[in-house]
């Protein structure tokens, strides 16, 4: 059960969120008041209440980001600016839980039990959700407007990552009990972050793999940092370079392990318009994974194979996502287009949904699927063109790290499920450095706008 603290928590981030808008500007203040809540918020804490969304970590960042931007900082709200794609699939996304719902009045029968059908209520809790969804992806566009800011953005996601560096070590060494030791319980099966006779660190995130994959995110930034001769603060960049891959291995996650040195291969030795080409074509992939498993295209017994390399263990967990995850895309495809909506109608019962992406599409169909792997898709293709058009290597190096830091988020929404505030915010940064800090003169160079911070 959690403790007092861990519920004064949840109610005092905005309190927390004040002070920083009050001390920073709109950018840093909003990027802290969603990184800090993931971070360091406990979970399974949340406060209901009627139709609108629960205030739990990632919502309470949401209202306090929200409050801080419209409030205290009074900014002019600009609804992606400068992307009509961007601004078309937000509004799909908006708009697609009156079909989801409107397709599902009648029970579903889902092995075992007879899940009722959703009601009109249904309609607005989860077009309340999806708009809470959706706020750091527009708050992240809206306030990264030239390539200064979204240097800014890398060099704070870096900072994160090295502020939360100590507590994973400590939970490497003594097993992970922060969040029991601080918020008075553990949010997760402890079983499952017991890796390679040893522990991975979870922290507050509640799950080692979402600690890796932020990880991952972090040594991505970081490296982008470095190729773009961006220093970050006091060290050398390659002093951080070399700690965060540390921090990468000590996670003892496969899959982030692949992705992050991956990353980090293709930004070290690629020539930029070869690793933005591969970033695109990583985003093309998983884009197109529903299909491709719809008519069962998906190599899986080369990807057990590979798996092999890890040890049974391994092996067995792919597989086992694979089954279930089979099971679930043929539950889906009987709604195709629009899913299944939520409590729990989306699931066949006794059957896992691991992946993110199984997740979106179950629920809200193939429109739904559109939406979540839409954005960053196009952020990616965005990111390509803005690399062709620039003068310096400085924006090429940028453009590059949000590109393929974007891609191999995207990957991991396949296996897992880790598409949180952070991540939508990571996208929208993306998208308004793309979309608005350039523009055309006839077919020449693009002039770049420095637009006053706030």
């Amino acid at each position: 059960m959690p403790n007092i603290f861990a519920q004064l928590a949840v109610l005092c981030w905005p309190i927390v969120a004040l002070f920083l808008y009050r001390k920073y500007t709109a950018l840093t203040a909003t990027f802290w008041t969603i990184f800090g809540a993931y971070m360091f918020l406990p979970l399974k804490v949340s406060y209901e209440f009627p139709l609108i969304p629960n205030i739990e970590k990632e919502n309470v960042a949401v209202y306090s980001a929200l409050i801080g931007c419209f409030a205290i900082k009074k900014i002019p709200f600009k609804f992606i600016p400068g992307s009509f794609g961007a601004r078309a699939l937000v509004f799909i996304g908006l708009t697609i839980c009156t079909f989801t719902v409107l397709t599902n009045l009648d029970p579903v029968f889902t092995g075992m039990t007879l899940k009722p059908g959703l009601q009109p209520k249904d309609l607005i809790s989860m077009t309340f959700q999806t708009v809470f969804t959706l706020v750091p992806f527009i708050l992240g566009a809206m306030l990264v407007r030239n390539i200064d800011e979204a240097v800014s953005v890398l060099r704070l996601i870096v900072i994160a990552g090295i502020i939360y560096s100590p507590f994973m070590v400590i939970e490497v060494m003594l097993s992970p009990q922060l969040h029991t030791w601080i918020y008075g319980f553990f949010p997760r099966s402890f079983n499952q972050q017991v890796r390679f006779d040893g522990y991975r660190p979870v922290v507050f995130m509640g799950h080692g793999l979402l600690v890796a994959i932020f990880t991952m995110a972090v040594l991505i930034a970081t490296t982008g940092l470095w190729k773009a001769k961006q220093k970050i603060f006091l060290l050398p960049n390659t002093v951080y370079v070399i700690y965060m891959l540390a921090m990468l291995v000590i996670c003892k996650s496969v899959g982030a392990w692949l992705l992050g040195f991956l990353g980090f291969i293709i930004l070290f030795v690629a020539p930029i318009s070869v690793a933005s080409t591969i970033a695109f074509a990583i985003a093309v992939a998983v884009f197109s994974y529903p299909i491709l498993s719809i008519f069962n295209i998906i190599p899986h017994d080369s990807l057990l194979d590979l798996a092999a390399m890890f040890g049974p263990e391994k092996v067995g967990s792919l597989a086992f996502r694979f089954e279930h995850e089979e099971v679930l895309l043929a539950h889906g495809q009987e709604k195709m287009l629009f899913g299944w909506g939520g409590w729990g109608r989306n699931r066949i019962d006794g059957a896992i949904t691991d992946g993110f992406w199984i997740i979106r599409f179950t629920q809200f169909g193939l429109l739904g699927y559109l939406v979540s792997f839409g954005i960053p898709l196009l952020a990616v293709k965005n990111g390509q063109k803005y690399i062709f058009n620039s003068r310096t290597k400085l924006e090429k190096r940028v453009a590059l790290a949000y590109c393929m830091l974007i891609a191999l988020i995207m990957v991991d929404q396949i296996p897992n499920a880790s598409l949180k505030n952070w991540v939508w915010f990571i996208y929208g940064a993306a998208t308004g450095l793309f979309a608005a800090s350039t523009v055309r003169v006839g077919n020449v160079h693009p002039i770049h706008l420095r637009e006053m911070k706030t």
